[in-house]
């Protein structure tokens, strides 16, 4: 079985309320963006996009060149994420457009991201923006019959007659297995064979067997970078501990020091590690072309270094092998669009189009 290639996609590129009300008006991360800034030698910092392409999401227009740049560089579709607490949702038009405009050719699913917001970029304080809450029953049926809307899209990704679904935080889900057993008994009336539920997994204190274990748990994605600056390949303690004594020290350093240093993991090395992670049930694997959070937290941020497309297209081959050979429908790439964490596909004014021409040969071959 060849994987589809999926790449997360961030929906948040356009002026809206919280933001305006968050960062000031006319935010949108474009702004953290144009704004970053080196902060050691050969930090590659700021990163534009392509002919400085700083578009709007609102745009339909931008969308369906999003779609045909996608499918014409062997990426099958977008992971969408989707924001909804207690009825409240954020960043939710693109995903809307999407649905209201089907002559956009491109295969997509949605991920649950309910986590809270808080107030830590740009050297904020940490105090809530908007905490993740949930409901009761009226609630579960009312996310539901909104995601039901793009369930019924026939763009929308199912798996043996199930909406494919990501969430970021099922541990944090207050009697998810009731919800869950409530959207299966909905989908079925809807005439799927109940929901793909797809775990996220990053720096959950939560093993991925764990997390497989867990009723209607499907599979398990596995995000990367940041799992294996965590937790090493497979939840390794030693390494653990190492890395948060450098964490440490570094922040120490940050503290009292005029300078700041992000902490720096070598690319190749991330990889490498990622490699060991021993198979372990369904999982699906994250390929990223770059990671550098520093446009949102400056020296606190996280900076895989040493990307490359050749080196990106060597681990992507690598993941991609893995993944046919593991029977894995998806393999995800983090990501399309997150330009605030320097981690996309989308091309930039340094590497233009290399990154997903790889993406290309690894699917089609050179």
């Amino acid at each position: 079985m060849k994987p589809k290639i999926f790449a997360l996609y961030l929906p948040q590129f356009y002026e809206m309320k919280e933001n305006n009300e968050w960062w000031g008006k006319g935010y949108t991360d474009w702004t953290a963006v144009k704004n970053s800034k080196a902060l050691y030698p050969g930090h590659y910092q700021p990163q534009i996009p392509l002919n400085e392409n700083y578009y709007t999401l609102t745009d339909v227009e931008v969308l369906k060149t999003q779609a045909e740049m996608a499918t014409q560089y062997a990426v099958d579709g977008f992971c969408i994420y989707h924001y909804w607490s207690c009825g409240k949702m954020l960043m939710e038009k693109p995903t809307e457009l999407l649905l209201a405009h089907p002559e956009i050719d491109i295969e997509y699913f949605l991920s649950w991201a309910n986590h809270d917001f808080k107030k830590t970029w740009f050297n904020g304080d940490g105090h809530f923006l908007r905490k993740q809450e949930y409901g009761g029953l009226d609630d579960i049926d009312s996310h539901y019959a909104y995601l039901a809307r793009f369930f019924r899209d026939q763009r929308y990704t199912k798996i043996n007659n199930k909406p494919v679904l990501k969430i970021y935080n099922i541990y944090l889900i207050p009697d998810f297995e009731h919800m869950m057993e409530r959207w299966t008994e909905l989908a079925k009336k809807d005439g799927f064979n109940g929901l793909y539920l797809i775990a996220n997994k990053s720096n959950t204190g939560m093993k991925t067997i764990e997390m497989q274990n867990v009723k209607y748990v499907d599979a398990v994605f596995v995000f990367e970078p940041l799992n294996v600056r965590t937790n090493g390949s497979n939840e390794e303690l030693l390494y653990t501990y190492k890395r948060r004594a450098r964490t440490w020290i570094l922040r120490q350093w940050n503290r009292f020091s005029k300078s700041q240093l992000p902490e720096k993991i070598d690319y190749a090395t991330a990889n490498e590690m990622m490699l060991k992670r021993k198979p372990c049930g369904k999982q699906y694997y994250c390929i990223f072309p770059g990671w550098d959070n520093t446009p949102r937290y400056g020296g606190k941020g996280i900076v895989i270094s040493g990307s490359a497309p050749v080196l990106f297209k060597k681990y992507a081959m690598a993941f991609y092998q893995r993944s046919k050979k593991e029977g894995n429908e998806i393999l995800f790439v983090n990501a399309w669009n997150e330009w605030g964490e320097s981690a996309h596909l989308e091309p930039d004014q340094k590497f233009g189009f290399q990154y997903l021409e790889a993406i290309r040969e690894v699917v089609y071959g050179k």
